[in-house]
């Protein structure tokens, strides 16, 4: 084909895709039904169990006790998310900064979690006006001093997984000069694969968090508990799905969620969304089965080899 011919082509194409071209949902779906669509797929929350108050009396004794310790659980357990309302009950926050005092922070670690990445995530949590300023021994100093200041009393780290030996170290320093009581929070990875790791250098961190606390899985009237919450914060009444009432839906939402809670919700969306799309699909777990076969079910605990 000519180049002539070929921008002729190009030009056909482009000028029947400026007519013709529509974004796929707005060809399965109304402009109403798909607002409400991605209002159900940004749905977000955490509905706090009797396994939550039995944590944070756990951490509360750890506080009070003045010991570091550590907290497990599978990915998706919702820890992470259980720990962050552990600390609303302690901390008032006014924009982005904290109120004093401010006895419990919580910060949660990002890759790759060197010393940096921690002292970063610390005053990012409080709001420093000068958190990636400075060499580590100003980040190290002015953290050191903030938590003093704020007079906080715990500080526990989400994806603890993250860090390294250098910022395990830090850690340590923080309990036993400043006696500022540490909680590792983590994945099972970090019990089996860090914390129990046979080498040398890692002995100081093992032998400095003797105290642990496994974060369970959603029991199947917790799994209950979870959809009737969901269905009442995110489904108007007249919408409602009513799946704890088919014993079936909730076998299939606990096998399909291995108890875990995020993985809960993600199934909760779908399910919500599939009866937008086809309001006369039956709700019971062999139909569930047969429309989302090929989801798999989460990894709650690998084995480890002997």
């Amino acid at each position: 084909m000519s180049e002539t011919n070929l921008a002729h082509a190009n030009l056909e194409v482009q000028q029947q895709s400026n007519v013709d071209f529509q974004p796929a949902e707005e060809l399965r779906r109304s402009p109403q039904v798909q607002a409400e669509v991605e209002r159900i797929g940004k749905a977000n929350t955490y509905f706090a169990l009797d396994r939550d108050t039995e944590l944070f009396d756990w951490l509360d004794d750890q506080r009070d006790a003045k010991l570091c310790g550590y907290v497990t659980s599978a990915t998706g357990s919702g820890l992470l998310k259980a720990c962050q309302l552990y600390r609303t009950q302690y901390v008032k926050r006014r924009g982005t900064l904290l109120e004093i005092p401010a006895t419990v922070i919580y910060a949660e670690i990002e890759q790759h979690g060197g010393p940096t990445d921690l002292y970063c995530s610390i005053l990012e949590e409080i709001g420093h006006p000068l958190v990636h300023v400075g060499t580590l021994r100003d980040l190290r100093s002015r953290a050191w001093g903030t938590l003093k200041g704020y007079g906080v009393k715990l500080l526990i780290i989400g994806n603890a997984d993250y860090l390294t030996l250098e910022a395990f170290n830090e850690l340590i320093d923080v309990f036993t000069k400043r006696r500022v009581p540490v909680i590792l929070v983590g994945t099972y990875y970090l019990s089996e694969n860090i914390l129990e790791r046979r080498s040398l250098p890692y002995v100081r961190v093992h032998d400095s968090f003797l105290e642990s606390y496994e974060f369970p899985n959603l029991t199947e009237e917790e799994i209950i508990e979870v959809v009737d919450d969901w269905e009442s914060k995110f489904l108007p009444e007249h919408s409602r799905l009513n799946l704890t009432q088919i014993d079936s839906v909730i076998s299939y939402l606990r096998i399909k969620s291995g108890g875990l809670i995020e993985p809960l919700y993600d199934l909760l969306r779908k399910i919500a969304i599939l009866k937008i799309d086809e309001p006369n699909f039956e709700l019971n777990q062999y139909n569930l089965t047969k429309k989302f076969g090929r989801r798999k079910e989460p990894k709650v605990k690998f084995q480890q080899k002997s």
